[in-house]
């Protein structure tokens, strides 16, 4: 069954080859070239599966599957490390480190699917996935993001999170999103232009995006984007957690209508 999987390897080379095997079986691969990148996708993501080099720039391997296993929304995610390093002095390390499995560098690109696919989670019942809807938050700021979570913990949906317009379309490439709530101001894609690009791919989506007063001109453009059926309704910052709950409420209950925008 096709699954998502991350891939954290700085070496071009192995990180291509390994993505290429991978999506040829059928699977969603993402990617990063260092630690930090990598256990930042993973946490925005939660994917279903990440292999993860150990000698990485930066974070290491060994960081990046201890940040991951500390966190409990996070310790049942397969972790399956890939290293030239002979595992037989590292083992007990890999493991005490978090790592639910070893692949040695060279890889095989004969057996290397098959490895992988040996630690996938059993699949989740359709019925099940489809039971709850699900909402993708897109910010820069990662505080803000953790913020907004825990604001919506209580809610009964699935909810996912992107730290920038370039890493929801990553998501949305694969996920199936019912709301995506998107901070106006970020770097390199704005709220706007990633809405822009959802009406074309995902027009199904109810597209909503938050603002303060403080910029006019992206006021403005929030304005222009509503108007031209990009954007679904501009939410107000700062937020208040009930307002913000009855305003998600209220756009999965116009997903559900099917309303045409």
């Amino acid at each position: 069954m096709p699954a998502r999987i991350l891939i954290v390897e700085d070496d071009l080379t192995s990180r291509e080859l390994m993505a290429s095997l991978l999506q040829a079986a059928g699977h969603a691969v993402t990617a990063a070239a260092d630690g930090a990148a990598g256990l930042r996708l993973a946490l925005d993501g939660h994917p279903d599966l990440v292999v993860c080099d150990l000698q990485l720039p930066a974070m290491d391997g060994y960081a990046v599957a201890r940040a991951l296993k500390a966190d409990e929304r996070y310790a049942r995610m397969p972790l399956l490390a890939v290293s030239a390093l002979a595992p037989d002095g590292g083992r007990e390390r890999v493991r005490g480190a978090g790592f639910d499995g070893y692949i040695c560098k060279p890889i095989e690109p004969a057996s290397f699917v098959a490895e992988v696919e040996a630690f996938l989670p059993a699949p989740v019942p359709a019925t099940a996935a489809a039971s709850r809807p699900t909402l993708l938050v897109v910010d820069d700021d990662a505080f803000m993001r953790e913020v907004l979570l825990d604001a919506l913990e209580s809610e009964p949906w699935r909810i996912l999170s992107a730290g920038s317009g370039e890493e929801a379309l990553v998501l949305l490439a694969y996920e199936t999103v019912d709301v995506i709530l998107s901070d106006q101001c970020m770097p390199g894609m704005q709220g706007t232009e990633l809405m822009a690009q959802v009406s074309r791919t995902h027009p199904g989506t109810v597209r909503l995006i938050l603002s303060g007063l403080t910029e006019p001109g992206d006021v403005e453009a929030i304005e222009r984007a509503c108007a031209a059926g990009l954007v679904d309704r501009r939410l107000p910052k700062p937020w208040a957690a009930a307002a913000l709950r009855e305003d998600l409420r209220a756009a999965f209950a116009l997903h559900a209508q099917g309303t045409e925008r």
